[in-house]
């Protein structure tokens, strides 16, 4: 069973056309990013998997039932958190805790585990951006959800702050949880996700592993070894490769010149940087755009 299933949805607000013939499935303990630009649809996709609004077409599974069915067993982190702000960290999320049905001793464990403790007695009106961004995963988390979602959850966070909440969705992804995360923060995203959904338009523009699109989109990896570059600059068949003092080659080559490298020079365990995440989207938006 997958955490995660759309096939062929669509949905329109108003005359407006905001999501068009989506199908995705997203399997149980996999971290998903959702890229886009502003008004690609991807929130609204969230909606719909929460049950918070229905499709025009098309069907939304999710864990196995419809959307809003098991909210227990689904977590979410909107873009902007509200609290009661003349009320304590601790005191909010007891509040969440009891109307979940689920023991305070669960709120201090989270309290706990993302660096609450200290500020625990403060009241929510005074705490920074980032401890409301902390607060807020605390409150997805309380029920231990087989499935989170978080829209932006590192706006408006320093640098430190954003890697805390990252490395936190990790763990999550690491102990079975399925987590995605819509986000303009790329360069951030892209050392944590296993796979990269991009809409654009209200259509599904790129789904795939950085790997993977990479290669679909014609994108070229750098090969990192200075023997390699050596060798190269010697070679006919490898020479122009060389593009501004770095050896490069589209994703199909890939294979052909690794295997090159070592059947004619002996040279192994070069290293492949792939492109990053910025190059897929600009490559896919242009795509799309055509």
């Amino acid at each position: 069973m997958n955490a995660v299933e759309c096939l062929n949805v669509s949905f329109n607000r108003g005359s407006r056309m905001v999501l068009d013939d989506i199908s995705l499935s997203v399997a149980q303990g996999e971290f998903v990013a959702l890229i886009g630009h502003n008004g690609a649809g991807k929130s609204t996709l969230i909606k719909l998997c929460l049950g918070l609004i229905t499709p025009k077409k098309g069907k939304v599974k999710v864990l196995g039932g419809r959307p809003g069915a098991s909210p227990i067993s689904v977590g979410y982190l909107p873009e902007n958190v509200s609290f009661y702000d003349g009320m304590t960290i601790r005191d909010n999320l007891n509040y969440f805790a009891d109307l979940k049905n689920i023991p305070r001793q669960r709120a201090d464990e989270l309290i706990e585990s993302l660096g609450l403790s200290t500020v625990a007695v403060q009241k929510v009106g005074q705490c920074s951006k980032g401890q409301r961004q902390r607060l807020g995963l605390a409150q997805a988390l309380l029920a231990k959800p087989k499935l989170l979602f978080l829209d932006e959850p590192t706006v408006g966070l320093d640098p430190t702050a954003s890697d805390f909440m990252y490395q936190e969705l990790l763990k999550l992804k690491e102990r079975g949880c399925t987590v995605i995360v819509c986000t303009h923060e790329l360069m951030l995203v892209e050392g944590f996700a296993d796979r990269i959904v991009m809409l654009v338009g209200g259509h599904k523009a790129a789904d795939g592993t950085i790997r993977i699109l990479s290669e679909k989109m014609g994108l070229s990896f750098e090969l990192v070894s200075s023997d390699a570059l050596n060798a190269a600059r010697q070679d006919e068949f490898l020479r122009s490769s060389i593009i501004d003092g770095r050896l490069v080659c589209k994703g199909t080559d890939l294979s052909q010149k690794l295997i090159y490298l070592e059947k004619k020079y002996g040279i192994t365990g070069v290293g492949v940087k792939n492109p990053s995440l910025m190059d897929i989207y600009k490559a896919a938006l242009k795509g799309h755009q055509k």
